[in-house]
């Protein structure tokens, strides 16, 4: 994913930010003391093992790992969490042949699998116009690639989605 320093940012971000905030908060919190909870303790220790090397307890080890969330909170947070081109992978009438799965050619009939394969095999392309200098396609699936030519689009390669082109991980 990419990450902008300066960027605007939607309600749901904005929400997304509130809300790891607060877990981080709630994460440290945890392992601050409480006086409420000061007379619950007990007077001996349980066990005389001590959890500390080095000078550096567990609870500073929390503590400082919290603290180093929350500072990280901003970064992670502003992270690009929609791709703009979700309607090309499929949600649409057009198809991006740079990063669109194969099995979204099985809406445009005679294009899957053979020519889909051949697209995704000999991607990416910079205009739709280069998928008919694939050597391997014949005449008549030249043929079949101009009837749907209309609905194909060559974007931008999108590096999270072309490495999906053959296998989405979707099983029957």
């Amino acid at each position: 994913l990419v990450t902008r320093a300066f960027h605007t940012f939607t309600p749901s971000v904005v929400m997304l930010r509130t809300v790891l905030a607060f877990a981080l908060v709630a994460a440290a919190s945890a392992f601050s003391a409480t006086p409420a909870l000061a007379g619950l303790r007990a007077k001996a220790p349980a066990c005389n093992v001590q959890m500390q090397a080095d000078g550096v307890s567990r609870r500073d080890f929390f503590k400082n790992a919290a603290a180093f969330g929350i500072a990280a909170a901003p970064v992670i947070a502003g992270a690009e969490v929609e791709y703009p081109n979700v309607p090309y992978l499929g949600g649409g009438d057009q198809i991006d042949v740079n990063n669109a799965n194969i099995r979204v050619y099985t809406k445009l009939p005679g294009m899957y699998p053979n020519i889909a394969g051949q697209i995704v095999k000999n991607g990416p392309f910079k205009s739709v116009d280069e998928i008919y200098n694939i050597k391997t396609l014949s005449a008549e699936q030249k043929a079949i690639l101009k009837k749907y030519e209309g609905n194909l689009v060559a974007l931008d390669v999108a590096p999270e989605y072309r490495e999906d082109v053959f296998n989405n991980g979707l099983y029957r």
